[in-house]
């Protein structure tokens, strides 16, 4: 049984191809498949192959002419109904009730597998992913890190990868020796949650250290003594970043998110594993000795791949972050001596056992030791993850460096500009915010769908809905574009898709509940309208959109497809009787299309992490 109907399709597609250059005694310089793609219009065919434009630089004839040869030479088989030749493109035309019994055949089969590979069987991947520093609650934009994380270990869960998911926690920089302060100082807190308090005085502070010279010289003192990593403040600010932690955690259960590991950044500091990476890298050409201004300082050359210079410890002798991130990123290959101790941290509401690296903790050859690393930060972290990564192959590490992989995003921004912690303008707009309104919000809309219903329906239906709405929100851009929020469109139950999506999958279940006897035999080309066309074509590609999306780390792209689909079985419904169809056969087949239908939007909600109810 073929896990990917489409993709069926595509060998099939392959397979002619190759036959006739065979016949034809022509050799393309790049395969068959790295030339398929679809046409814009589905009149002109479900694949075309733009192989005669490569063919042309080789054999100096016309792609027209090349494609008209083709075209003649190719014979269909398997899933090809025929073939058609436009111009310089050869356009392949799938045979719909043979992809139809195929496509119904193995979702029905598959289940909740359909979508699934065993292409990263064997293998292990660690996502870093939220890395929000321990001194303020998550602001929308953390929520667009996290949910881009997750979907991704989700994804890559499906392709069969083993996934390890690591939150990284700063507990060492600027920022916590100024929370540190501030908590100290400021006497009158805030009732809020802990990391709400933490954030609201972590402003304050910064408002006041504009004003007062010597609380920057205190700021200064508590930053060397946490840098020193020993006494009394260092204890503080680890308990201090602790319970900040704890309050960021209740934001990600509610948002579905997991972690397997907290990896603080001072426990990597302490491990001896920057002091070993700093040595290794000093043994190879690229580490020199600052000269003049920069008198003191460690500076790694990388002019040899391309990219500028950056100093990895500073005259002072403190190391800068991206020294840390070198060390931290060879660990989680498992290429370091050094190593961290581990303890169970906590057993979260979904069942998922968290780790934390912890000074007493115990060793362990659980974590790290991966084959790829995708690293999500944020777009404007391009030149300092260049650097972590090159220093891998400065390292002579080519395999690292090669599964090394920065998914990067663009942030979230308000109409009014950027989010800043130090300014506190994440103030109403924090993961927590935002769910709770989208909560509010989707309580009215269920009150106004079902008033009989249960309180506690209500009050569930509305928790998913609302958190499906924000998870959808984030994770529906190309990661490489900026979003700007706003409440009318991220929240807009109307034209949201992750609402949407939700409710063709509760329509799909009430159709097959109200059904109560399924099954009996029908025939393959019983499909006619190009409504069940469309649907029996989008329900073979998922897996080639899973695919897809892990290959390129493309988290966006199952959240699209579940939107397409909603609305092609949407439009379907409102043209094609289902329970009332005109024969017992055309009513079993419709009823099989939407059990199929329910499947597929339930495995494609499950990718990015979206509940997907039963009724609504």
């Amino acid at each position: 049984m073929a896990a990917s109907p489409w993709g069926e399709f595509k060998h099939d597609v392959c397979d002619a191809l190759e036959a006739a250059l065979s016949k034809l005694g022509w050799k393309p310089p790049v395969g068959p498949e790295e030339t398929l793609e679809e046409p814009p219009d589905p009149k002109l065919g479900d694949l075309a192959t733009r192989l005669c434009f490569e063919l042309a630089k080789a054999l100096h004839k016309s792609p027209m002419w090349l494609a008209a040869e083709l075209g003649k030479a190719i014979k269909p088989a398997g899933l090809i109904a025929r073939v058609e030749v436009a111009d310089s493109y050869v356009n392949f035309f799938v045979d719909v009730p043979k992809l139809a019994e195929l496509t119904l055949r193995t979702i029905e089969r598959a289940d909740t597998k359909f979508g699934c590979f065993d292409i990263g069987k064997g293998k292990k991947a660690v996502i870093e992913h939220t890395s929000v520093n321990p001194t303020k609650p998550l602001h929308i934009g953390h929520g667009r890190n996290a949910v881009i994380g997750d979907t991704m270990a989700r994804i890559l869960r499906a392709l069969g990868h083993g996934v390890e998911v690591q939150n990284y926690i700063d507990d060492m920089g600027r920022q916590v020796a100024e929370a540190l302060l501030a908590y100290r100082l400021i006497k009158r807190k805030p009732r809020a949650k802990f990391d709400h308090v933490l954030g609201l005085i972590y402003t304050d502070m910064h408002k006041r250290l504009g004003q007062d010279p010597k609380l920057e010289q205190q700021v200064r003192r508590v930053l060397a003594q946490l840098e020193r990593g020993k006494g009394a403040p260092v204890r503080r600010a680890r308990q201090l970043a602790e319970r900040c932690v704890e309050a960021n955690l209740e934001t990600t259960d509610r948002l579905g998110v997991s972690y397997d590991l907290l990896a603080w950044e001072s426990d990597i500091a302490r491990s001896g594993m920057l002091k070993e990476t700093l040595e290794r890298l000093r043994a190879t050409q690229y580490v020199i000795e600052g000269t003049g201004e920069r008198a003191g300082t460690l500076i790694l050359r990388l002019a040899d791949f391309g990219i500028g210079d950056k100093i990895l410890v500073r005259s002072g002798g403190t190391a800068v972050y991206t020294a840390r991130d070198i060390a931290y990123q060879l660990w989680k290959f498992g290429r370091t001596k050094a190593g961290l101790r581990f303890k169970l941290h906590s057993k979260r509401p979904d069942g998922m056992r968290t780790y934390t690296t912890a000074q007493r903790g115990r060793s362990s050859a659980k974590f790290g030791r991966a084959d790829k690393v995708i690293n999500v930060v944020g777009a404007e972290q391009r030149f300092p993850q260049q650097v972590v990564f090159t220093a891998l192959k400065a390292l002579g590490l080519e395999k690292e460096h090669g599964n090394s992989h920065h998914l990067a995003y663009e942030h979230v921004w308000l109409p009014s500009g950027r989010f800043s912690g130090r300014k506190g303008t994440w103030v109403g707009f924090s993961v927590d915010d935002v769910i709770e309104e989208a909560v509010a919000r989707a309580h009215v809309v269920v009150e106004e769908h079902a008033p009989k219903a249960s309180e506690r329906f209500k009050r569930e239906a509305a928790e998913l809905v609302g958190v499906g709405a924000v998870r959808y929100s984030l994770v529906c851009t190309s990661p490489e574009k900026r979003i700007t929020f706003r409440w009318e469109e991220a929240l807009n139950f109307n034209r949201n898709s992750g609402p949407a999506v939700q409710y063709s999958h509760a329509r799909a279940c009430s159709i097959l509940k109200k059904a109560k006897r399924r099954g009996g035999k029908h025939p393959s080309d019983v499909f006619k309208l190009s409504e069940e066309e469309r649907l029996i074509k989008l329900l073979a590609k998922f897996p080639e959109v899973v695919r897809e999306a892990g290959e390129k780390l493309q988290p966006n792209l199952p959240a699209l497809y579940a939107a397409d689909l909603a609305l092609a079985f949407n439009t379907f419904y409102e043209a094609a009787p289902v329970i009332e169809a005109g024969t017992a056969e055309l009513r079993a087949a419709r009823l099989r299309l939407v059990n199929c239908i329910r499947i597929v939007l339930h495995n494609a909600l499950d990718l990015v992490g979206i509940v997907a109810p039963k009724r609504m």
